[in-house]
Order: C-alpha cells, then sequence, then structure tokens
C-alpha cells in the first residue's frame, strides 16, 4: 500500500487508538514510551525501541515513514497476525457500521451487490449512498472495486471515483479510476475528459503487483485513445508493450474470472483494430482454477456472457457473420449482472 495514501494514513492513525487502548492510557510522554517498549518486549518476545515509539506517535519529529517491520510488529502486539491482518479488520469495521450490520452474516459482497440493485432500481438512491460512503472510505473502496456500475458512467456515480481516489492514489487505485473516469468520458464524447484521464493513465506507470484487471485496463485507455486521436505511431508502440506485459499476466489471468486479454478488449471493442482484436480473443487466457474465493460464481457468469458479446463484435466487424451470429445466439440476456445490463445493449 502506498505510504502516502489518506488510507494508509488512516489506518495508522487507527492503529494508534488500538495501542492506547491495549496500552490503557494515552501515550504522551517519553516514560510511556519506554513503558510500552518494556511491555511489548515482555508480551511478544520481540523489541521496539522507546525512540521508535516516540517517532512513530510524533513526539520527536521525523523525516522518515515508520518501516514495515514497526508497523508488522504494532500490530502483531494489538492481537494481528501483521499489518495487513489488521487493515482486514479496519475494512471489515467500515464495512460493518456501513452496512449497519445486525446478524451474524459478513458476506459483504452479496450486500453490496443487494445495493446496486436497488440503485439501479432507484436512481434517485445514488446521491443519497454517495453521501453516506463519504464517511466509509473502506466500504467506498469494496462497493467500487467489487461492483464498479458501468451501467451509471456520466452520471453522479462517477464522483464515487473521484472520491475513492482520495483514499486509494497508489498505481493501482489510479489506473482503476481513472480508467473508469475515461470510459465515461469516452462514453459522452468528452474529449477534453478524455485527454485529461488518459493523461492521468499514461503517466501512472505499470508495476508487477498490480492486479490483472486494471493492468488490462490501462493499455486498453491508452489503445483506445491512441486510435480516437490517430496516433498510429502511439498505438502501434503501446500494443508491442502490451504483448509483453501479457506474458507477465497470464498465470494471474488463470486465477481470474477476467483476463488481461478481456480487460483490453473491453476498451479496443470500440475501434475497427481488426488484427489487434483478433490477436486478443485468440490468445485470450480462460480461468483455470479459482484463488480469491469470496467472489461467487455469478460473477464469472456474467463475465462468460460479456465475453459472448464482444466475440460477437469482434467478428461482425472482421466481417465473419456466421461465427457473430453463432455468439450472438449464445447469450442469455439473463446472466448479465448488475451494472452491466444497459451498457451490453
Amino acid at each position: 500500500m502506498n505510504k502516502n495514501s489518506t488510507l494508509y494514513i488512516d489506518a495508522i492513525r487507527h492503529l494508534k487508538k488500538v495501542i492506547i487502548q491495549n496500552f490503557g492510557k494515552q501515550i504522551s510522554t517519553a516514560t510511556d514510551c519506554a513503558l510500552l517498549s518494556d511491555r511489548i518486549a515482555k508480551e511478544t518476545g520481540f523489541s521496539i525501541s522507546a525512540q521508535t515509539i516516540r517517532r512513530f506517535f510524533g513526539l520527536i519529529k521525523s523525516d522518515s515513514q515508520t518501516s514495515d517491520y514497526v508497523v508488522n510488529k504494532l500490530a502483531k502486539f494489538c492481537g494481528y497476525r501483521d499489518f495487513s491482518g489488521f487493515l482486514d479488520s479496519f475494512s471489515n469495521t467500515d464495512l460493518k457500521e456501513f452496512f449497519r450490520e445486525d446478524d451474524t452474516s459478513k458476506d459483504y459482497w452479496r450486500k453490496s451487490e443487494e445495493l446496486c440493485l436497488n440503485i439501479s432500481d432507484n436512481p434517485e438512491l445514488l446521491a443519497n449512498v454517495h453521501q453516506y460512503l463519504l464517511s466509509y472510505p473502506m466500504a467506498r473502496k469494496f462497493f467500487l472495486e467489487h461492483h464498479p456500475m458501468r451501467d451509471l458512467l456520466g452520471t453522479v456515480y462517477d464522483q464515487y471515483f473521484l472520491h475513492y481516489l482520495k483514499y486509494n492514489n497508489g498505481n493501482e487505485g489510479k489506473i482503476f479510476a481513472y480508467g473508469f473516469l475515461f470510459l465515461s468520458a469516452f462514453l459522452q464524447q468528452n474529449h477534453e475528459l478524455m485527454k485529461m484521464y488518459f493523461q492521468q493513465i499514461k503517466n501512472t506507470e505499470i508495476q508487477e503487483n498490480i492486479h490483472v484487471i486494471p493492468a488490462g485496463l490501462k493499455f486498453g485507455v491508452e489503445l483506445l485513445y491512441a486510435d480516437c486521436i490517430g496516433d498510429e505511431k502511439g498505438f502501434k508502440k503501446t500494443f508491442l508493450e502490451m504483448k509483453k506485459w501479457r506474458i507477465h499476466y497470464i498465470s494471474a489471468s488463470e486465477k481470474s474470472v477476467c483476463s488481461f486479454e478481456y480487460s483490453v478488449l473491453e476498451l479496443l471493442i470500440f475501434t475497427n483494430r481488426i488484427k489487434e482484436i483478433e490477436f486478443l480473443i485468440k490468445n485470450q487466457t480462460f480461468q483455470q482454477y479459482q484463488d480469491q474465493f469470496y467472489v461467487p460464481e455469478d460473477r464469472k457468469i456474467t463475465h462468460d456472457e460479456v465475453w459472448k458479446i464482444l466475440c460477437a463484435v469482434a467478428y461482425e466487424k472482421m466481417g465473419k457473420y456466421r461465427i457473430s451470429s453463432d455468439y450472438l445466439q449464445s447469450v442469455n440476456l439473463e446472466n448479465i449482472g448488475v451494472g452491466w445490463k444497459n451498457y451490453t445493449k
């Protein structure tokens, strides 16, 4: 996680509160830090110096950020396996409060999906939900990342992505949010916004730890924009770079309901780049197994149906009308999930 992100800063602030609760009093003096250091050593068997604790709580100035080692050990002192485990708990607390959970169910995926369905049926809820989500950044992160609603692009829903960026401004978060904002601008043919969001994507470096879907989204945006402005040199350069990264993401695509090629094609399909579109279809990496078990099977069903639609459009562009017709006839619109229904028509 980006240590300069608002989300990370908020998580550290919350960790300090939990440490104080465990310690039993405010940590405001050098003596407090020394006592906490001794207690950590006694209860956990590992050492964090009083000086380090003073820096962590801001009792002495420091230009350097707290190391991963320190935050992991402090989280462990609070009963978590590491800082990542603490973040999961922090996220669940936000989700529980947002959804006003009053039972033992923690199926936040379904709860988020139900919220999307309610918004689809009653668009007036959109602004109210947006205002409510402002107080729950982790819930907003979960809501947007797992259920981005393409049907609502070009509405006040776009504001969700802008607020998402305040708490998730690492490279992956930027590509995800600016990618959907670019798609919204493209669908509205707002060339000024397209250029602005493309530039944000272009300036965001792709890294090996970025998830397969935003990775493909980055290349899809850059390819679509290059096609829109007639930048042939830029298009060819980006496509060659995309092919290199595609190899890197084969393993991740085999675990995902949505492959790298799929993510690129979702934007490239708006062009007439037949050769490149055909490459993506012929080299599609299909899911072999799932390592994200919280993702329900019907999400894969939706993506499978959308893939058929993408292929039908692609083969129509290629002039292969029989193949296109076969794909269209195999589509079951009842399998299209929430957030996709109008977008795929």
